[in-house]
């Protein structure tokens, strides 16, 4: 076997870096200083407002949402009047029952020191959504990812999942 002379190594580690940098010039790092949070986005994305009322009383569903292809990337914080009774198990079965899915796997989970919960639903359709959801004070942040069944693992909804952080 030849051995690689050095200056292809060098070629090798600087197209390297400009893959690197190729994949990440696509995202788009948002902070939402109102809604408290910062998530990497796949692209820029819009803002959508909607005024509702439920049994805790009116409220406002922020979202900040990005369509690539046939994935959803989004980030949504309804805003309470008052701060709700924190039930993650209701919010799940209540997610279930909204989208006629099948849970595939829920985890306890933490950020910036709030306790959440991650749910993986199968969609029909072949469709699956991934969600992480955290309950603070009279806020409810959901960070949502919807695309075709298996993607909810791949590096790009990892990195958009892990890049959400509550913000003080």
């Amino acid at each position: 076997m030849r051995p690689w002379p050095l200056r292809s190594w060098g070629f090798t580690a600087s197209f390297a870096a400009w893959l690197l940098l190729a994949s990440a010039a696509g995202a788009f790092q948002f902070k939402d200083e109102v809604g408290k949070f910062s998530a990497r986005f796949p692209a820029k994305p819009s803002l959508d407002k909607q005024e509702g009322s439920s049994v805790h009383g009116p409220h406002v569903h922020y979202t900040w949402e990005v369509d690539v292809d046939d994935q959803h990337w989004s980030v949504t914080y309804t805003e309470y009047s008052t701060p709700p009774v924190k039930n993650y198990d209701k919010n799940v079965t209540g997610l279930l029952a909204a989208t006629k899915g099948k849970l595939v796997r829920q985890a306890k989970i933490e950020q910036s020191g709030f306790d959440g919960r991650e749910v993986v639903t199968l969609l029909p359709d072949h469709k699956v959504m991934r969600q992480r959801m955290f309950m603070v004070g009279n806020r409810f942040y959901q960070v949502l990812y919807g695309g075709p069944a298996g993607s909810e693992t791949e590096a790009d909804v990892e990195t958009f999942m892990e890049s959400f952080k509550l913000l003080k």
